[in-house]
């Protein structure tokens, strides 16, 4: 995949990675990147050719299907909430007949109106005109499709993949291998920029915080390696300085729960008598810096990788 991509499109993918969501039921709710998944599904089946989307019971009905895969029980599959609510991400605008926005945010009358009240009061939906440019386009598709997949529902990626291959009805064109996205910028971009910002940049196991005209010291890192999981949830990454970024790829060092606490764990093949391995032993039980909110903390699975993978034999070359 090319390296270079241009800049609207990284912007765009770290908006939707990015999208507020309710999370009063002690889960984020998966309806706003839900919808956006069944209105590509729509836009690459020809339904809304000229930005001009419609609660049609098409739509309807593919939101319910994509809910019945993503959600959990409790989960309501109530399209009127993420249709409504979407305006306040700008991603879209929903307009009356005189091409006016309707929406107010909570707070200011913000409440969403039903269905058919939508109905009744709105002409259409428009998106974002940058976003609807790129999503008329099969490679830019796929991209933001990927990392919507990526970030929001990594765990379900091969029963979407089906879900939307059945409705489309031809595999040709449906490029979904997540393997061709590991490199992709856009993704990658809009991954580091929310690790960084949920981990107050700053190094989840020195502590250093070193920002410079809008750039940070640190680096986002992938826990289970995207390669592997084809994961971009914030929780498997994690924040890390360059220096114990290259320790985690070289599985020296592991973030593990001890007695309830969440610390770092050394390779047994470092020895603190070597200057260049003496900090890295030092980590031992040292508290891993969290994210200031518990929805970010890094993933029992992702832990369990990264412990499972630490180094047990020597290794070549050390310092």
């Amino acid at each position: 995949m090319e390296t270079s991509v241009p800049n609207s499109l990284t912007k765009i993918t770290e908006r939707l990675y990015d999208l507020r969501r309710d999370r009063s039921s002690g889960h984020e709710k998966p309806y706003k990147p839900a919808l956006l998944l069944c209105l590509i599904d729509l836009i690459e089946k020809g339904r809304f050719p000229d930005n001009r989307i419609f609660l049609t019971e098409e739509l309807i009905a593919r939101y319910k299907e994509y809910i019945r895969l993503v959600g959990r029980p409790n989960d309501t599959a109530r399209i009127q909430y993420p249709f409504w609510h979407l305006c306040g991400d700008g991603v879209w605008r929903i307009l009356d007949d005189d091409g006016k926005s309707l929406y107010r945010p909570v707070g200011t009358a913000g409440t969403a109106p039903s269905v058919s009240r939508l109905r009744e009061r709105m002409s259409h939906a428009s998106l974002d005109d940058e976003l609807f440019r790129y999503l008329q386009r099969p490679a830019e598709r796929a991209v933001i499709r990927n990392a919507i997949v990526s970030r929001y529902f990594p765990c379900q990626r091969y029963l979407l993949d089906t879900l939307s291959r059945q409705y489309l009805d031809f595999e040709a064109k449906v490029a979904y291998s997540p393997e061709q996205y590991e490199k992709d910028p856009a993704r990658t971009q809009a991954f580091a920029r929310i690790i960084k910002q949920v981990y107050d940049y700053r190094c989840a196991a020195c502590g250093i915080r070193v920002i410079f005209r809008d750039l940070a010291l640190v680096d986002a890192c992938h826990l289970i390696p995207f390669s592997e999981s084809f994961n971009d949830h914030p929780t498997n990454g994690i924040s890390l300085c360059k220096n114990h970024h290259w320790a985690l790829d070289r599985l020296l060092i592991s973030p593990i729960e001890r007695n309830g606490r969440l610390v770092w764990q050394p390779s047994p093949v470092l020895d603190e008598r070597i200057d260049g391995q003496r900090s890295l032993v030092q980590l031992d039980g040292k508290r891993v810096l969290i994210p200031g909110e518990r929805r970010f903390y890094p993933a029992e699975e992702s832990i369990a990788w990264r412990v499972g993978n630490l180094l047990q034999d020597e290794p070549q070359n050390l310092p």
